[in-house]
């Protein structure tokens, strides 16, 4: 029996409806004191956006007993996404803020112990912020500074009609990333590895490590290309290139070296590419290496042809095949002459707890430790019932709940693997289905820059942490 479908229905319903603007706002609450600032991690405001790609407003925010309040710009013009930064004087566990207009309301919770800058996302309240509109930002668990703040709007103009490419380095990454995006659309989704790698979720069936990460990454093969169909994408556009989970960054540094899955002996990614039914790639025999994927992606760019390329962005997702997923696209955009917009994801930050808070509730900007240079933020709106869709394909992967020995509960007792129960923090089913999706959205020069900046920072670690290994 499965135990978390239901109850996740129930907590995104809930959770969805905060959005709905069907009800008032709640009645007021009563901030609590700064956390200890020596608590705080993302102190300072990481984020440094193009100034000719979005319109800034000076805007006076003003102390009311539930929070501040401030009176939206008369001279607003055409957004799409628009972003408020806010100053946090620190904050208590699970601190979000409710933003409404009227009997509208959104919520955005905050990281445990935010201190400095931080960024609402006000843009699913864009029907009701006509000119002269009072905003109020009513508090929990935070503290927010009475000041001056930035009013950033972006225009972004993105016609998705146009043919768009979502880039996974995993199963299951395009659905929590962009399902919402890609649903219903002109996409196709690639991912670049099978998944053979991680949990041993199917130890009671196939004890053999080999055997047993064969099953799990051909399971998961089948999971990539066959889910975005409950998004109305077929498997004719959906392929899984059959590179090992894992390896990439081995792979990366030693371009035309041939490696073997993390645990066979195996070198063929076609044990894999048989869950495929789409002309994207070829199914023949074909080497773990660099250089095939490379010429792999340059090989389903010039198939698709895409008019938005949709991708982790190595700056803030911390994961090793997230990261290099994106410098292999990169090398690949050297080949291929398209130029479409870039639309760039994190699935993995701050230990998996971003996005905060529960399902439903809002996604913004995530702190960071590092600079992060921003041509344009994109955010995509999930109605209610996209929402839900969105669920129930992150629960069809194999790799997103128990096993079919863990759901056995007549009779025998059964030892669920470790990550069961799951911590809520780093649930996804917990982080994914959202009020909306977060894009940081480039031109083509733009995203190779940002790739490049990453590179940077990688390169210097590498050689950093082999000095220290020689030592």
């Amino acid at each position: 029996m499965h135990r978390y479908p239901a109850w996740l229905v129930i907590a995104i319903l809930a959770a969805t409806a905060r959005i709905s603007g069907a009800q008032a706002p709640s009645g007021p609450q009563i901030n609590v004191p700064p956390a200890a600032a020596t608590a705080a991690r993302y102190e300072s405001d990481p984020y440094e956006f193009s100034a000719a790609d979005s319109v800034t407003h000076v805007i006076r925010l003003s102390r009311i007993a539930e929070g501040v309040r401030f009176t939206w710009p008369r001279t607003v013009s055409h957004w799409d996404t628009a972003l408020l930064a806010v100053r946090s004087w620190g904050a208590e566990q699970d601190p979000y803020v409710e933003v409404s207009v009227g009997e509208f309301r959104i919520q955005q919770y905050l990281d445990t112990n935010a201190v400095g800058v931080r960024w609402l996302n006000l843009s699913s309240l864009r029907e009701q912020l006509a000119g002269g509109a009072e905003v109020i930002i009513r508090t929990r668990a935070v503290t927010l500074e009475a000041e001056t703040a930035t009013l950033r709007l972006f225009d972004n103009h993105l016609d998705l009609q146009q043919r768009i490419l979502v880039i996974a380095p995993h199963p299951d990454d395009a659905e929590i990333a962009a399902f919402g995006l890609y649903a219903d659309r002109q996409a196709s989704v690639v991912t670049v590895t099978a998944g053979n790698a991680g949990d041993m979720n199917y130890r009671a069936n196939v004890s053999d490590p080999a055997e047993h990460y064969a099953l799990k990454g051909y399971l998961r093969a089948v999971d990539s290309v066959t889910i975005p169909w409950q998004g109305n994408i077929p498997p004719e556009r959906t392929a899984n290139l059959g590179y090992f989970d894992g390896q990439l960054e081995a792979m990366y540094p030693a371009p035309r070296q041939t490696f073997p899955e993390v645990y066979s002996a195996n070198t063929d990614v076609a044990l894999y590419r048989r869950a495929n039914l789409s002309k994207l790639v070829s199914s023949a025999a074909r080497s773990n290496t660099w250089q095939h994927l490379v010429e792999d992606l340059v090989e389903v760019l010039r198939k698709v042809n895409p008019g938005i390329v949709v991708m982790p962005d190595p700056r803030l997702d911390t994961h090793p095949d997230h990261e290099l997923t994106s410098v292999a696209l990169d090398q690949a955009l050297e080949q291929w002459h398209g130029n479409p917009i870039f639309l760039l994801y994190t699935n993995h930050t701050d230990s998996d707890h971003y996005p905060y808070g529960p399902a439903g509730t809002v996604v913004s900007l995530p702190p960071s430790e590092r600079h992060v240079s921003v041509q344009k933020i994109y955010s995509h709106p999930t109605a209610h019932a996209l929402q839900i869709r969105k669920l129930f394909a992150l629960e069809s992967m194999h790799d997103l709940r128990l096993s079919p020995d863990e759901q056995i509960t007549c009779s025998v007792t059964i030892a669920h693997r470790p990550d069961y129960p799951r911590i809520p923090e780093g649930d996804y089913f917990r982080r994914a289905p959202r009020a909306n999706e977060l894009f940081f959205l480039f031109n083509k020069a733009g995203v190779r820059a940002a790739i490049q900046d990453f590179l940077a920072h990688y390169n210097a670690a590498q050689g950093t942490r082999s000095a220290e290994q020689a030592h």
